[in-house]
């Protein structure tokens, strides 16, 4: 092999690490904090910017007179959750976007989550949830919040959609400046479970679309250094 051929080589290898670059500096920012709220029988989602293998969480339930946090999350009407009398708390669904757009849909006569990642068994006031080691192949991860109450419920969440970077910790909001005591029960947590949902994302499995979509690069490049040895052979026989 020529020199010509050797900096060809060089050359693609730099553009393809370049071509990186972006994505890694997008995901140093796909990591939030902040204070939602959820009216009665509505839902909160959040989702990652852009597609990755990994989402970990800390939901805990407040009370608290503080306002929302700005542009943190989308408030939808989505479908009605089921009722769970006396149980206080909120219901998480950790996704795929396919997921949570069937989830927000009033129409939409199922929708599908992963059950390990989500406390939806029955509310709870409070809710942390880790995908380690992450899922084989990337896509975008949302994270949908309901509030089976009859009341509107606040809640301060953190999460994370870069592996390696944890969640920062949870915002500290002052407690409701009330007159009256409410009877909250001991926090209740969902028991994680690690049975596949009846209606998987398509990226659930070692199989499914999203690792092909994440062997993209790999085949690109095996392509270009066939294209060269092909391009040598050509040269040497002229």
């Amino acid at each position: 092999m020529n020199n010509n051929h050797i900096v060809i080589i060089c050359v693609l290898t730099f553009f393809l690490t370049l071509q990186s670059i972006p994505t890694l500096k997008a995901q140093e920012y796909d990591v939030y904090s902040g204070l939602g709220a959820i009216p009665s029988a509505q839902t909160w989602y959040i989702c990652s910017k852009q597609e990755t293998n990994y989402i970990n969480y800390e939901m805990k339930v407040v009370e608290t007179d503080q306002q929302p946090t700005p542009n943190f999350g989308i408030n939808v009407v989505g479908n009605h959750p089921i009722q769970f009398p006396n149980i206080l708390g909120l219901l998480t669904y950790a996704t795929n976007y396919t997921g949570i757009q069937l989830f927000i849909d009033p129409k939409a006569k199922f929708s599908i989550f992963w059950s390990d990642l989500s406390c939806f068994d029955f509310p709870a006031l409070d809710c942390s949830r880790e995908k380690n080691p992450p899922f084989v192949g990337n896509a975008i991860i949302c994270l949908g919040i309901s509030n089976p109450q009859d009341y509107e419920v606040k809640f301060v969440l953190s999460i994370s959609f870069v592996y390696g970077m944890l969640p920062p910790s949870l915002p500290i909001v002052p407690p409701k400046q009330t007159n009256t005591s409410s009877n909250i029960p001991s926090i209740s947590k969902s028991t994680p479970t690690n049975e596949i949902p009846e209606n998987p994302p398509f990226f659930y499995t070692n199989n499914g679309i999203s690792n092909i979509i994440s062997n993209i690069n790999i085949i690109g490049l095996l392509l270009i250094i066939i294209i060269i040895l092909l391009s040598n052979i050509f040269i040497g026989y002229n």
